[in-house]
């Protein structure tokens, strides 16, 4: 029975390519069927979600390229992908992030929060304890970082051993990294082997709308794929980054498959 299970999860991850970055296409429950599979085998892991703006930065970052394609899972997250590809099934980022918290509580599963801005982690902590005090979880704000995930100052070297530490006593089957993109995808490929976890995932603001920081969009925003729109309103800086996802990254996609 376990042989049939993992080939119907291995058929279910069907692995295509946008803009020569790899994604799968898949279903939520098969991709917790998948770690579910690899904690319990010990077969150390990590997960990211591309979403357009996401690949257009791969496109000229070499380290954010090879740490995306090196991923175990490969989610695509956001409906630019899906105008990229008409059969690609999109997961949200935030919403599988959510699964993975409610699988760790049923498996009871430790979990790690890594990064965010400010108190962000210890919010979403917070959060995650009210709801279920049994739940196992730490957080660690981390160290500041830069583009290529390297600690900027002595003091954030410093912090950043010091966390890997941490993470490594408390041993989480899960660990939750909110550095922000590429950072976050960068460093969990350059430190998977010093971490003594079952798996990680790139989860970027998922901290800050569990904790309250950032209001979620209406649902029928989300199902008529307007949650660009939904972030640009509630947060106007980020125009030039919606920008990227809906008007730059269709054309760039276009301008790939016309001469590729």
């Amino acid at each position: 029975m376990k042989n049939r299970n993992k080939k119907i999860i291995e058929k279910d991850l069907k692995i295509g390519k946008i803009m020569e970055i790899n994604v799968n296409s898949t279903t939520t429950s098969s991709v917790l069927a998948r770690v579910e599979d690899s904690i319990s085998h010990s077969s150390k892991f990590y997960i990211v979600t591309p979403n357009p703006e996401l690949i257009l930065m791969a496109q000229r970052n070499k380290k954010l390229k090879i740490a995306l394609n090196s991923a175990n899972l490969s989610i695509p997250d956001g409906i630019g992908l899906k105008l990229a590809d008409s059969k690609l099934k999109i997961i949200k980022g935030r919403e599988l992030f959510m699964e993975l918290i409610r699988l760790a509580e049923k498996k009871d599963w430790k979990i790690f929060l890594l990064g965010g801005i400010d108190d962000e982690a210890a919010r979403a902590a917070s959060k995650f304890k009210l709801q279920n005090p049994n739940l196992k979880i730490e957080y660690n704000k981390g160290p500041r970082l830069d583009n290529d995930a390297k600690a900027i100052s002595d003091i954030d070297k410093k912090i950043e051993a010091e966390v890997i530490v941490r993470i490594n006593e408390f041993k989480p089957q899960f660990l939750f990294v909110a550095f922000g993109n590429p950072k976050q995808e960068i460093w969990i490929h350059e430190n998977l082997s010093k971490l003594n976890i079952g798996g990680a995932m790139a989860v970027g603001g998922a901290f800050r709308y569990v904790g309250g920081l950032s209001p979620l969009p209406p649902k029928w925003m989300v199902q008529f794929g307007l949650e660009w729109l939904w972030r640009l309103i509630s947060e106007p800086r980020r125009v030039a980054r919606v920008i990227n996802a809906v008007v730059i990254f269709p054309w760039r996609v276009f301008i790939y498959k016309l001469f590729t």
